[in-house]
């Protein structure tokens, strides 16, 4: 599996848009920790990172769903995060941060997340959703 984290920003992001997306975290402007901040990890493992909001990984907000296309389809606020469609599942992280996974990896998810003990808003599950995806994608795929 791949772990190194591949930088998308407004220069490149035409490059990035067949990526087979199993998760992505999303950090609402003024969410704690990374706001803009949007990590994705694709089914081989593959970690990518952007910012919508700033920095050098900059990506201008429309040209999100270029590389994450169910971002388009999804609703983003400062107390939730919603879609409709049925192959993706919004998680809350709290303090302002999303994670959306893809509806077949969601109950490993939520079996390690049970295991892990970190449940719930608080920041525990923001710390350690990566390593949970990551380590059900090495024993799945």
């Amino acid at each position: 599996m791949k772990t190194e984290e591949i930088k998308i920003n407004e220069s490149n992001y035409q490059d990035y848009k067949d990526l087979d997306i199993v998760a992505f975290s999303y950090a609402h402007g003024g969410a704690m920790g990374d706001p803009g901040g949007i990590e994705i990890v694709g089914r081989n493992g593959q970690l990518y990172y952007t910012n919508y909001f700033f920095g050098r990984n900059y990506i201008k907000k429309e040209h999100v769903k270029d590389i994450i296309p169910i971002y388009g389809k999804m609703k983003f606020g400062i107390v939730g995060c919603q879609t409709n469609d049925e192959n993706w599942v919004p998680i809350d992280l709290g303090f302002g941060n999303y994670l959306v996974i893809r509806s077949e990896i969601s109950d490993d998810f939520n079996r390690e997340v049970e295991a892990a003990h970190c449940q719930g808003t608080d920041g525990t599950l923001y710390t350690h959703w990566l390593g949970i995806v990551l380590k059900i994608l090495k024993a799945n795929y």
